[in-house]
């Protein structure tokens, strides 16, 4: 029998199950896969964690840095702006969380 022919299951499964299985299958095949996009609280966290790694690299290089973290933590970093990420900085450079390894945060 080739792939493209159906199997005839009326004969061995009665027909309610056979309703039931089917419409399962529609259901989960319909499904889309989630994307796994990271919280504020992991994009923070992989601020931090790219501030200790950052040492000697170029401001335009932190970016990349912090989505490699995300990447290798299992996130899709498709809505994470560049803005957003410097605007995380700042913020744990200005609350003192962080030191400003970078020296791109203005003194206030």
């Amino acid at each position: 029998m080739s792939k493209d022919q159906d199997i005839d299951y009326s004969n061995i499964l009665p027909e309610d199950v056979l309703k039931e299985v089917l419409e399962e299958e529609r259901r989960v095949r319909g499904r889309r896969k989630r994307e796994n996009l990271p919280s504020t609280r992991d994009i923070v966290e992989a601020v931090i964690q790219a501030a200790s790694l950052a040492r000697g690299i170029h401001p335009h290089e932190f970016p990349d840095l912090v989505y490699r973290i995300l990447k290798e933590q299992g996130f899709s970093t498709k809505y994470v702006t560049i803005k957003r990420i410097w605007r995380t900085y700042e913020s744990l450079v200005i609350r003192g969380v962080i030191s400003d390894v970078l020296d791109v945060v203005g003194k206030r």
